[in-house]
């Protein structure tokens, strides 16, 4: 008998436990459950990464910021007919259309 008392005591320490950490939470005390990491093996492991392959820690931040900022393709022309590295520029001709270029 006394083992059934102490299975129903563990499980009643459970639940309010349970019900602290929900008030917690609500009131803004600890992160919500499953908002942020997904485990702490797989943080382990991304620690680990980034000490014995930095550049795999480098590769995933260019790409998170290339997500980010969106890819934009580039036309080869210069977008105001300036050419900085030759030391070109056009100027628009009075009809508002950028003079074909000397070559």
């Amino acid at each position: 008998m006394p083992l059934v008392w102490m299975v129903v005591g563990i499980v009643v320490f459970a639940v309010a436990l349970d019900r602290l950490f929900v008030l917690a939470e609500v009131r803004g005390w600890i992160a919500p459950r499953g908002k942020f990491g997904s485990g702490g093996a797989a943080g382990l492991f991304g620690e680990l990464q980034a000490l014995f392959a930095p550049s795999s820690q480098h590769t995933q931040q260019e790409i998170r910021s290339r997500e980010v900022r969106g890819e934009q393709l580039e036309s080869g022309a210069s977008p105001l007919g300036v050419d900085l590295s030759l030391g070109i520029a056009r100027l628009p001709n009075p009809k508002g259309e950028p003079n074909p270029p000397e070559n």
